[in-house]
């Protein structure tokens, strides 16, 4: 009842028991009746200004599809998406509402998150102007880029795994941006935790082959048969198996007992089969799997663990990644995030790594940068994000470095929380992210050099802000931090761009909107349903709660 007296008061502050009170002068099971009426009455909020104009949108269909997406995701994983993805939503223009532009952001954020958290190259939405590798293909055969950014929709496994989720995508985003709702932070959220979901549930299929490899007996021509119970070690030799088939990627072979049997001894016979048995050891524990009877470990167990060694993946084969890094980084005489050309192919062999790419793909792939003055020169962040070191490749993704220049960009959108700031307060968290890496990896970073202050003042606006993502801001990144953010690309700067644009017609759409309605919504206190006991009437009713004499109150 205080609920709804503050609510249909309109603003006015009147004091209100707290819930400890409540539950004192209540019985406990009056308290859902109370808060399902609560939950009811905002319906009466439209009685205090009239209806505003609604962009059309395919809202309602998204969210439907969604929610039927999002029935497997665990809540704990859906806040870490939307943990991850804050900073970038808030440095993205939106408006009134707190909508994003439907289009040209959604794949930029997509992208961003699953190179950032996982390392993945998703099928079907491929950053602007790479080349196109087919699974199961390597990067020599791969094919020339398609045009445009790539659509979430696209994605191939949304085409064939979630066909509603895929058609309702299309639908919200490829509306005229005069007529669409735009993005809401829950949209995003949802999109990228169900596709993730998508993409997690691959593992299980390789879950099953694995058992069957390990000659634990069940119908495998039955896929919804459930596989029997397990002992510790079985689980542990299982989850090595899904590993290794894992990270040989396309073409596999899953019926052959006898050759994975022999794949399996050369592993144990590498230099990294110690780190993989720890990483799969750990990942099994931390998934709290609970035992079946007997101290076995049931089908759903084992599924539920399998899934945290995917979730983690991505984290411990970039191990490498920072191997190649700190390879590259030596050979690298002025901190300039480059190689030469010959002291690329010089570099010593490693088990894990060969630079051995030849220079027609280097060229092609952005990666080879070439003057009169210094020659051919490989650039070190986008050879480390090329599709060359791409590994696992499955049908859906494959697994590539980790894009360390996101997570930088992730630590200046927090830190500003703005489309856009001015190049000192940019410059400041720079050099602050630029010392927190200094100590945290022992590396020897130099202050932020005033070459890179005049640099970042130069590309401010007239207003003298810096917009975060533009073109301009992403090549001045790729200066300040040259082993971690990449060149930009030709394509990659018309994708910024085309960003750009669409959210400046979607602020000038919803700008232009308010202006048009803002004389037809009315305050509060213009409204003419007015209760008796509602603050506007304190004149009428004495402190005390009884009505004073007519002739007291003021006309």
């Amino acid at each position: 009842l205080c609920y709804l007296s503050t609510f249909r008061s309109v603003g006015a502050r009147l004091p209100c028991f707290h819930i400890e009170t409540m539950q004192v002068m209540m019985p406990n099971r009056l308290l859902p009746a109370v808060f399902a009426v609560a939950l009811l009455f905002p319906a009466a909020a439209q009685l205090m200004r009239r209806a505003e104009p609604k962009r059309s949108s395919g809202s309602s269909q998204l969210h439907a599809a969604l929610r039927e997406a999002l029935k497997s995701v665990p809540a704990d994983r859906l806040l870490h998406v939307e943990e991850s993805l804050r900073p970038s939503y808030e440095a993205f223009p939106k408006d009134a509402r707190g909508n994003l532009p439907p289009h040209q952001v959604l794949p930029a954020l997509v992208r961003s998150y699953f190179a950032k958290e996982h390392g993945w190259l998703l099928r079907g939405l491929e950053a602007p102007g790479a080349p196109i590798i087919a699974p199961g293909d390597n990067y020599k055969n791969a094919r020339a880029p398609k045009t445009g950014t790539g659509e979430v929709f696209e994605i191939h496994i949304l085409q064939d795994k979630a066909p509603q989720l895929s058609a309702a995508l299309k639908d919200a985003t490829l509306r005229p941006t005069v007529s669409a709702a735009g993005l809401s932070l829950g949209d995003v959220v949802h999109t990228v935790a169900s596709l993730e979901q998508l993409l997690f549930g691959e593992s299980v299929p390789l879950l099953r082959a694995a058992y069957f490899l390990n000659e634990i007996k069940f119908d495998e021509g039955n896929h919804v048969a459930t596989p029997p119970p397990i002992t510790e070690s079985q689980l542990h030799d299982v989850m090595l198996s899904y590993l290794l088939l894992f990270r040989h990627g396309l073409p596999r072979n899953l019926t052959d007992i006898k050759g994975h049997a022999r794949m399996r001894h050369r592993a144990k016979r590498s230099s990294d089969w110690k780190s993989l048995t720890k990483f799969e050891k750990q990942a099994v524990s931390d998934s709290n799997s609970p035992a079946g009877g007997n101290d076995t470990i049931s089908w759903s167990a084992a599924s539920a663990a399998v899934l945290t060694i995917a979730q983690r993946y991505g984290e411990f084969q970039n191990a490498e990644c920072s191997e190649m890094k700190f390879a590259l980084t030596a050979l690298d005489r002025t901190g300039s995030g480059r190689v030469t050309l010959e002291d690329f192919h010089g570099a010593p062999g490693h088990p894990h790594y060969q630079f051995t790419e030849k220079e027609d793909y280097l060229r092609k792939a952005g990666i080879l940068v070439e003057s009169d003055n210094e020659g051919k020169q490989v650039l070190i962040a986008n050879y480390l994000l090329g599709p060359s070191n791409c590994i696992a490749s499955s049908e859906y993704f494959a697994v590539c470095c980790m894009n360390e220049c996101e997570g930088i960009v992730n630590e200046i959108e927090s830190a500003i929380q703005a489309p856009a700031a001015p190049a000192l307060q940019i410059a400041k968290a720079a050099a602050e992210i630029r010392a927190r890496r200094s100590s945290v990896q022992g590396e020897d970073v130099p202050p932020l050099p005033n070459g890179l202050m005049v640099e970042l003042s130069s590309i401010a606006d007239d207003s003298s802000a810096v917009v975060l993502h533009s073109p301009a801001f992403r090549q001045w990144l790729h200066h300040a931090f040259p082993a971690e953010c990449p060149r930009p690309t030709a394509q990659e700067d018309a994708a910024e761009e085309a960003e750009l644009s669409e959210a400046r017609e979607w602020l000038q759409i919803d700008e232009a909107a308010r202006i048009k309605w803002e004389p037809l919504v009315l305050h509060p206190s213009e409204c003419t349903r007015v209760p008796e006991w509602h603050s506007q009437n304190e004149a009428v009713i004495g402190g005390d709660g009884e009505l004073d004499p007519p002739e007291m109150v003021e006309v």
